[in-house]
């Protein structure tokens, strides 16, 4: 792990910020009007340099496009907490955000994109995945299920350096909801997850498979908008 690895990157990354906002843009303002929105805009592009100080570096691209996808998200955090939002309104509004996104794509593409995720050959590419982030400061395992065990696919973490992340730039409310992206992701592909591990434990562990439930943790039950039926 390296902080500090982006501090050179500063512009190419607000650049980057710059577009993922635009892309927030039209649910923002219909959320929250056009002057909170662009209240929240100045604010989530004012405090991005300082977030960007603190980014851990991985050198594994899965990983890495996760923490540059984190920062964003923190930034419009910090934005919407300067507009008095708090977290709980900040997660409804990603989550909807990403249904939103996510239902352009046909069902059945992003069903096959599911399958794909899960298979034996992808599974071998994410264990390379596991032991290069492993090396690189961040501990992760993944295991294949067998066939009288109830995930095909289970990944721990252990010392997630994604909430040792969101902790050193201040926004540890958000913790207990970091991993929506997981389970909106795995509503949208079509796979069953769940979260078999507490993320104040200190272990991450995810439990994918092929059909079944997604268990939607009580924090994130809370939050996630379900006025969205997505097909």
């Amino acid at each position: 792990m390296n902080t500090g690895h982006y501090n050179n990157k500063t512009k190419t990354l607000e650049k980057s910020l710059k577009k993922y906002l635009k892309g927030l843009e039209k649910l923002l303002i219909q959320k929250k009007g056009i002057e909170k929105t662009q209240s929240i805009i100045e604010k989530s592009t004012a405090c991005y340099p300082d977030i960007i100080k603190k980014m851990p570096f991985f050198n594994t691209p899965m990983y890495d496009q996760l923490i540059v996808l984190t920062s964003q998200m923190m930034a419009v955090k910090k934005g919407m907490k300067g507009e008095g939002f708090g977290v709980d309104d900040f997660v409804d509004f990603m989550i909807e955000n990403f249904r939103i996104s996510r239902s352009k794509i046909p069902k059945s593409l992003r069903n096959m994109l599911g399958k794909i995720f899960l298979s034996k050959l992808v599974r071998v590419y994410l264990k390379k995945v596991a032991k290069n982030v492993s090396t690189n400061g961040w501990p992760t395992e993944l295991i294949t299920g067998r066939q009288n065990e109830n995930f095909s696919m289970k990944i721990c973490t252990k010392d997630c350096q994604m909430v040792n992340f969101i902790r050193a730039i201040g926004e540890d409310d958000f913790i207990p909801y970091c991993s929506f992206v997981d389970f909106a992701n795995a509503e949208s592909l079509g796979y069953s997850l769940k979260q078999t591990s507490k993320i104040d434990s200190g272990v991450c562990t995810f439990c994918f498979n092929k059909k079944g439930k997604i268990h939607w943790p009580d924090t994130l039950l809370k939050s996630q908008n379900k006025s969205l039926n997505i097909n």
